[in-house]
């Protein structure tokens, strides 16, 4: 066990009793569920609880959650420094390259007294694999573990204010890196060079690495979905899509905007429109008690309205807070959709995006990401509401 005392990094982004708070309120979760050890593989739920992030979690890791006893992280072995270093952990167990991740976990149960326990997992963890869980599975010599999917996640939904001030620090990153890719557009340009401009302001104004693409694209690719910037040069007439985004202490916020360049038929500006329009309906929505199903409906009729529901086939937003590639939001854990019944809460954060896209003919979008409040809705970025022209 890697138990040595080490010396600490840099400050870590909240209080101790912040990270005490979280892991209470998760323990008294797994208690409800009769759970005595949680494992958990995902990464934003590592950090959530510990402070430790790290690109590695591309290779397998696990935080151990007992309800008597310290967390413990296993890690890559090359991942243990960092993790010992900026983290709140007080246990961190390393395997190396040449170790079975399963056998490792197993002695790291054995090792500190949690086999027998009522153990369960996270399965809907994404860098989990089934192949990987069910060689656990033959470890332990058990048919199956409940499963503490949600665990976690129902603690992460309301956000403290110091999460939601990361995110509106991201927000700021996220305004500069849609500053430069707007006054890059014109016509010749190519959607590469946009991003290129958009991501040196991105990071020259602080920002980490983002949850997954920006998207600055051009023409008829921007009716597709998740489509990102290629080598596609701007035409004399077209529309930009563009959605931007920002990161602090891998707190997420994006914001999107859409560029009319030249003269392109009337209709992509009425559509832009419907967009805006969708946005603001669904923020003045927007307030505690109300359900998700009322904010989306709110933004779908007027984009119904307007004409082009067609063109709108999506969730409103989503949940916003934690994110690692390749997911910048907090989807899995709230949406803004239909029929969705959850009751917003003062503290819950969402990026709304009422985008519209024709496939092959071309996209636009409006988006903001705000906080809920007890009689509204806090921005968490600032830029003006208006269709840009180049």
């Amino acid at each position: 066990m890697d138990n040595d005392a080490v010396p600490k990094g840099d400050p870590l982004p909240f209080t101790d009793e912040e990270y005490a708070a979280r892991l209470a309120a998760v323990r008294r979760n797994m208690e409800a569920a009769d759970i005595e050890v949680m494992l958990t593989a995902v990464p934003e739920n590592i950090v959530y609880l510990t402070g430790y992030h790290s690109l590695a979690y591309f290779t397998f890791q696990l935080l151990v959650v007992p309800l008597d006893h310290p967390p413990i992280l296993l890690v890559r072995g090359l991942a243990r420094h960092k993790a010992r270093i900026d983290s709140c952990l007080e246990h961190v167990v390393g395997y190396f390259d040449n170790t079975n991740p399963d056998e490792a976990t197993y002695r790291l149960l054995a090792d500190y007294g949690l086999l027998g326990r009522r153990i369960g997992n996270q399965n809907d963890a994404w860098f989990f694999s089934p192949s990987r869980y069910h060689e656990l599975l033959t470890r332990l010599g058990v048919d199956g573990l409940p499963d503490c999917s949600g665990l976690v996640e129902a603690v992460r939904k309301r956000k403290s204010p110091r999460e939601i001030e990361y995110i509106r620090e991201a927000g700021r990153y996220c305004a500069a890196s849609l500053d430069a890719a707007i006054d890059a557009v014109r016509p010749g340009v190519l959607e590469t060079e946009i991003s290129a401009a958009a991501h040196e302001a991105l990071h020259r104004a602080g920002s980490e690495y983002l949850g997954h693409s920006a998207q600055f694209v051009t023409g008829p690719q921007a009716g597709l979905a998740f489509e990102c910037a290629n080598r596609r040069p701007v035409a004399t007439d077209d529309v930009v899509y563009m959605e931007a985004g920002g990161t602090h202490n891998r707190y997420n916020c994006m914001l999107s905007r859409t560029v009319i360049v030249g003269s392109p038929d009337p209709v992509w500006t009425a559509m832009a429109g419907a967009s805006r329009d969708a946005l603001e309906a669904a923020k003045a929505a927007t307030r505690a008690g109300v359900t998700s199903h009322e904010v989306d409906l709110a933004a779908r009729s007027v984009i119904r309205d307007a004409g082009f529901l067609d063109g709108f086939e999506h969730r409103l937003g989503y949940s916003v807070g934690i994110g690692f590639p390749p997911d910048w939001g907090e989807g899995r854990i709230m949406s803004i959709n239909e029929n969705d019944p959850l009751v917003l809460e003062p503290g819950m954060c969402f990026h709304y995006i009422p985008d519209i896209k024709l496939p092959y003919q071309g996209g636009v979008v409006f988006s903001e990401c705000l906080a809920v409040t007890e009689t509204g809705y806090e921005l968490l970025s600032d830029y003006a509401s208006e269709i840009f022209r180049r």
